[in-house]
C-alpha cells in the first residue's frame, strides 16, 4: 500500500503575489527551479487547496526570496 504524501497550504499566496509582488501566477512558475510544480498546482495552492509539501515549499521559497526573506514558513505554510 502506498504511503500518503503530506500536503500543505499557503493561504496568503494570492494576496502576497498580487498586493506585494504584482506578479501573475506564471511569473512564479518561471522563477521556480527545474523540477517544479505545475501551473495547475500553483493555482490550486492559490485557491486554498493543499499540494505536496515539497512543491508548496518551492513556491514559498520563490515568493519569500522576492520579498527579501521576510516571511516565516512556520506561519505561512499549513501542513495537513
Amino acid at each position: 500500500m502506498r504511503k500518503a504524501s503530506r500536503k500543505a497550504k499557503f493561504p496568503r499566496l494570492r494576496q502576497i503575489r498580487e498586493e506585494q509582488l504584482g506578479w501573475d501566477a506564471t511569473e512564479i512558475l518561471t522563477r521556480l527551479p527545474g523540477n517544479r510544480p505545475s501551473l495547475a498546482s500553483i493555482y490550486r495552492l492559490e485557491q486554498g487547496l493543499s499540494i505536496r509539501v515539497t512543491n508548496a515549499r518551492k513556491v514559498f521559497d520563490v515568493v519569500n526570496a522576492a520579498l527579501g526573506n521576510k516571511l516565516d514558513p512556520s506561519k505561512e505554510l499549513k501542513v495537513d
